[in-house]
């Protein structure tokens, strides 16, 4: 069977479970993998759980060094309010094992330095990026969309809670694309079977750039230390992110770093020991 990409869903259901993973050779870089992740839709009625929500939006932010995260219609306080899972993560992914009290504010301000870049991709956005009777680009558009409100009340906090987190977890360079509809309105619910001639000439030229951006300015996924992560390696961090997780406990950078520099070095070690045993045969 060819593969060509992930399945599109032309139903009301959910066609994404969990997260899939698609590793294609990189269009750009010789020598480099591209591995796409897809998760399933946050908040999924099927499911109804806020806490699977969280943590596969988790597993994404560790896995990945571009999160996109994409919506429909506009940026507004709704679209927001629905990425209530940055605020969470503080609390759902840790950089030491152990912590000091007084270390805590410092300890948030580090994330920053594991977490991928954002890109906010709008689909099926009809409107004109017009702010103040100004033209603005998409990048704008998310800047604007990301303004703090003044005051102390808590309507003003909670309006800004989502914001501010995206601001601190994802500092810029943040890129944003907005997409109009990719074809007809009759051509919509058969998505996979059409060619490139179907699709809306915008749409086409927003993917191009869109693709251009993330093939050119990804780069390779790497864990405390500056260590860049292989296929292999990536394979273990998936492993031991999920693990962890299964057990209840809170995913750590460093318990992570830790674990898959003893499965380096164990193989190492056995390769060396088999070098070892091929030269003393020739003895």
């Amino acid at each position: 069977m060819v593969v060509s990409g992930f399945a599109l869903g032309n139903t009301i259901e959910s066609k994404t479970k969990g997260i899939w993973m698609w590793c294609v050779p990189h269009p750009c870089k010789e020598g480099h993998t591209l591995v796409l992740l897809d998760t399933e839709g946050l908040g999924d009625v099927a499911k109804g759980d806020s806490k699977n929500d969280g943590w596969i939006f988790c597993l994404a932010v560790l896995l990945s060094s571009t999160l996109v995260y994409n919506s429909r219609g506009t940026i507004d306080n709704t679209a927001l309010k629905k990425l209530h899972y940055v605020a969470e993560l503080a609390e759902n992914i840790k950089i030491r094992s152990t912590e000091v009290a007084d270390e805590e504010e410092e300890e948030d301000s580090k994330f920053v330095q594991f977490f991928p870049s954002f890109t906010w991709v709008v689909r099926d956005f009809t409107l004109e990026l017009v702010i103040e009777g100004k033209r603005v680009t998409e990048d704008e558009y998310l800047e604007f969309a990301l303004q703090l409100k003044k005051g102390v009340s808590k309507k003003v906090s909670d309006y800004n809670l989502p914001r501010q987190c995206i601001r601190n977890y994802f500092p810029s360079p943040r890129k944003c694309f907005v997409f109009p509809s990719p074809a007809s309105p009759e051509n919509m619910t058969r998505l996979e079977s059409l060619q490139e001639r179907d699709l809306v000439p915008d749409f086409l030229e927003v993917t191009g750039r869109f693709c251009d951006h993330i093939f050119h300015n990804s780069v390779v996924k790497t864990v405390k230390g500056g260590h860049r992560v292989t296929g292999k390696l990536l394979g273990h961090l998936v492993e031991i992110y999920v693990d962890t997780i299964n057990s209840g406990k809170v995913p750590c950078l460093d318990n992570a770093v830790v674990a898959l520099a003893n499965l380096e070095n164990q193989t190492a070690v056995q390769e060396a020991l088999k070098a070892y045993q091929i030269g003393m045969e020739k003895v």
